[in-house]
């Protein structure tokens, strides 16, 4: 997995990796999964850092298109994984 995402992962230029946000199941669509994305996003754009990411479903690929993350390229499977959105967010000033 880590070798296919690697492949994605952008080098051109220093930029915050968001690994994973998680948010339990009865917490859900309560807002705690965007909040923390504002906070992280505000950090990087306040140092002026692009933001990567790989969305794990369509409802969090959904999430991140809407704070201005774009798809770099086909999304990935691996064996029987589920499929992987890697996701590029340009600073924002």
């Amino acid at each position: 997995m880590s070798e296919a995402l690697d492949e994605r992962h952008p080098t051109h230029e220093p930029h915050l990796y968001l690994p994973c946000i998680g948010v339990v199941g009865e917490r859900r669509g309560a807002g705690l999964g965007s909040a923390m994305l504002r906070h992280r996003l505000a950090r990087a754009d306040a140092d002026g850092l692009g933001t990567y990411l790989e969305a794990s479903s369509p409802r969090s690929r959904a999430l991140y298109l809407r704070y201005g993350f774009k798809n770099l390229g086909e999304p990935l499977r691996v064996a029987d994984s589920p499929l992987l959105w890697p996701m590029w967010r340009p600073p924002s000033r």
